[in-house]
């Protein structure tokens, strides 16, 4: 029997961008393969060539009032999802998280007393998330982006396969190297796919700082929420250096090719771009993020010694300059940083996904 896909997720960028990838992947072998997705994470759609279902949904925060607009979110996302997960009759679903998986997942859980219906998940932070926990039970198989990933039940331990997160395209890893570095000194302010206020701010005063020392000049490239950028581009303004701010860049991949050093979040999709592209960093894990996966997804980054965490709760900004002022000052240890992103395995994850489904028995 022909498989027909369904691949559910939503939110943030980082669950909503390897889902477009993988099912890229399918589309382009002619396997019939859609995506179901709530309204906030259609936008991070971007390059996407086959069906797309939006539905509502919440993740319940906010006072009592949001959380029962939330409640009625839910309600009519589920009932949306219901039928048309009914019409299409999918064999194979596939959950890359977040809170806007809930409802698809509960509807497959239902039909699945009917008819069969393959399940799996995809986990992109170290943190199992609470839906895909949720659901786990009753996935084929869990597959994972990283080795370290927490918070799983051990007797789900026959489930797991580390396969890493869906990319565009197989990306062919280039070193970085000293030519022209400082010339061309690069840095990439980027708070995820959502955009961070407190990086926005905290870069202003860590850039105003790097401007008044005069000890390094350096290019930035600073992705913010729209809700602060006219005062941001006010400040910035009395800045003489290279500065370019967006609410958001489409063109990742060509400015990740040309950065030297990242501020941002900790997401499992910046790790991932991270480690791709071989990019030195400063991460500001989320506090607030569940289950403290930023700090998790964080530490594989300076366990590996390719960049530093900053706690967000604590004044650290001379702590990020210094950062920045030893990697411009020492163009050499480019070579340390290549060796050492070495170590960390990439795997084929389109590859890896698709013959660990097909040859599901």
């Amino acid at each position: 029997m022909k498989k027909n896909f369904l691949l559910v997720t939503g939110g943030t960028g980082g669950h909503v961008i390897p889902a477009e990838n993988f099912s890229n992947y399918l589309l382009k072998k002619n396997i019939n393969c859609s995506i179901m997705v709530d309204k906030r994470g259609y936008k991070y759609i971007n390059n996407y060539i086959g069906k797309i279902h939006v539905i509502k949904s919440s993740n319940l925060n906010g006072n009592l009032i949001k959380k029962f607009i939330g409640v009625i979110q839910l309600f009519f996302g589920f009932v949306k999802s219901f039928f048309i997960i009914l019409s299409l009759k999918p064999s194979t679903v596939i959950s890359f998280g977040s809170y806007a998986s809930f409802s698809p997942m509960l509807t497959c859980i239902i039909l699945k007393q009917f008819y069969k219906i393959e399940i799996f998940i995809h986990e992109q932070n170290s943190v199992l998330g609470r839906t895909n926990n949720f659901f786990l039970n009753f996935a084929n198989k869990l597959f994972l982006n990283f080795y370290t990933t927490k918070n799983i039940n051990d007797k789900f331990r026959n489930k797991i396969h580390v396969v890493g997160s869906p990319e565009k395209k197989v990306i062919n890893f280039i070193n970085k190297n000293n030519i022209n570095f400082k010339k061309n000194f690069t840095i990439f302010i980027y708070g995820g796919s959502q955009g961070s206020e407190f990086i926005s701010k905290f870069s202003l005063n860590l850039i105003q700082l790097i401007k008044k020392e005069k000890v390094i000049k350096a290019r930035f490239i600073i992705q913010s929420p729209a809700s602060i950028i006219k005062s941001l581009t006010y400040e910035l303004d009395k800045i003489e250096a290279s500065i370019n701010i967006k609410e958001y860049f489409y063109n990742i991949d060509e400015i990740l090719q040309n950065t030297s050093l990242i501020i941002s979040r900790a997401g499992a999709g910046t790790i991932r771009d991270l480690i791709n592209y071989r990019i030195p960093s400063i991460l500001i894990p989320l506090p607030k993020a569940k289950d403290n996966h930023q700090f998790h997804n964080a530490s594989i980054i300076s366990d590996h010694n390719v960049g530093i965490v900053i706690d967000q709760k604590k004044n650290e900004i001379y702590k990020a300059k210094n950062y920045i002022y030893e990697i411009y000052n020492n163009a050499h240890k480019l070579n340390f940083f290549n060796e050492s992103f070495d170590k960390i395995e990439v795997k084929n994850s389109n590859s890896l996904i698709y013959n660990l489904v097909i040859n599901e028995k």
